[in-house]
C-alpha cells in the first residue's frame, strides 16, 4: 500500500485536487485505506481514485479525472426534500465506474460499468445517496420501484427506429431525453418492446448516455463486427463516457460478451 504522502505525488491525484478546488470543493482529509473525504458545502463526500488511476495509466486520458469531478460537481443537496416532489424524476442509470464512491448507491454490472440511481431535476445528473434515502424516510425497494416505473413510462414515449443492413436490424432508442438512453435499456417493458422488430434476449451497445444500437441475438456476429468503429468514436468524443462494452440482456440481467479496444 502507498504511503498517504505518495497520494500527493502522482498526476492523478494533483489534477483531482486541482479541479475540485476551482469547483469550489475542498479535501478535508486522506484515511490510511486511501479514502479521500471531500468537502462541498454541507456534504462530505467518500472518494477512491484507484479506478481512475488504473484507467489513467491505461490510456492516459485526463477525461476519467474530469469526468470525476463533474460527478461530484453535479451532486447537489438541492435535489428536493420532498419524496413526493423528487420521486418523478428518479431513474436507474449505467455509469462508468472508474471511481468508488462510497455516498452513492451503485450496483456492479460488468467490469466497467455498475448500475446507480439519478435523480434529473433542474437539468442535472444527481446520484442518489443513501443520505437522500434516509431524508425522504423510504427503502433501496421503494427507490428501485419509483425508478422502474419512471423508466417504463418513459419507455412508453419512446420509440425504437431502425436501420436495415443486409436484411438486419440495427436498433436505435429516440426518446424525449436522450440522456437516459440506459433508463431505456434497464426498464422492465424492455423485454416486452423489443419483441416486435428483433428479440430477446437482446445485444446493445451504448458508449456514451446519449448514443445506443440494440440488435437481436441471431444478428450478433453481423452487427458485432461492423459497429466497433462508430461505438470507440463516439466514446472518444463525448464528455458523457459510459462503456465500450458489448451487453447482452437476458432474463438473468446484463453480461458484457465483448469490448472494443479505445487504444
Amino acid at each position: 500500500m502507498r504511503q498517504k504522502k505518495d497520494i500527493k505525488e502522482d498526476l492523478v491525484f494533483d489534477q483531482f485536487k486541482v479541479q475540485i478546488e476551482n469547483k469550489g470543493m475542498t479535501i478535508e482529509s486522506i484515511d490510511n485505506a486511501e479514502l479521500i473525504l471531500i468537502k462541498k458545502g454541507d456534504l462530505t463526500l467518500e472518494v477512491s481514485l484507484d479506478n481512475v488511476r488504473k484507467n489513467y495509466a491505461r490510456d492516459k486520458d485526463k477525461t476519467h479525472i474530469s469526468d470525476l469531478v463533474g460527478i461530484l460537481a453535479d451532486y447537489s443537496i438541492e435535489i428536493p426534500e420532498d419524496w413526493n416532489l423528487a420521486k418523478n424524476d428518479i431513474y436507474i442509470s449505467l455509469h462508468p465506474n472508474d471511481f468508488d464512491c462510497k455516498e452513492f448507491i451503485n450496483f456492479k454490472i460488468t467490469n466497467e460499468i455498475d448500475k446507480v440511481y439519478i435523480h434529473t431535476g433542474n437539468d442535472k445528473f444527481s446520484l442518489i445517496s443513501k443520505n437522500d434515502l434516509s431524508k425522504w424516510n423510504i427503502t433501496e425497494l421503494d427507490l428501485e420501484n419509483q425508478a422502474k416505473k419512471n423508466a417504463d413510462k418513459l419507455l412508453s414515449e419512446s420509440v425504437i427506429e431502425f436501420d436495415i443492413l443486409e436484411n438486419r436490424k440495427l436498433g436505435m432508442l429516440e426518446s424525449k431525453y436522450p440522456n437516459l438512453k440506459s433508463a431505456l435499456l434497464l426498464a422492465p417493458s424492455m423485454a416486452e418492446k423489443v419483441k416486435t422488430d428483433f428479440s430477446f434476449p437482446f445485444f446493445a451497445v451504448i458508449p456514451v448516455r446519449d448514443f445506443c444500437y440494440i440488435f437481436s441475438e441471431n444478428d450478433f456476429q453481423f452487427f458485432a463486427s461492423k459497429i466497433g468503429k462508430v461505438v470507440v468514436d463516439e466514446y472518444k468524443k463525448s464528455g458523457y463516457q459510459v462503456t465500450t462494452e458489448i451487453l447482452k440482456f437476458t432474463e438473468k440481467g446484463i453480461e458484457a460478451v465483448g469490448k472494443y479496444p479505445v487504444e
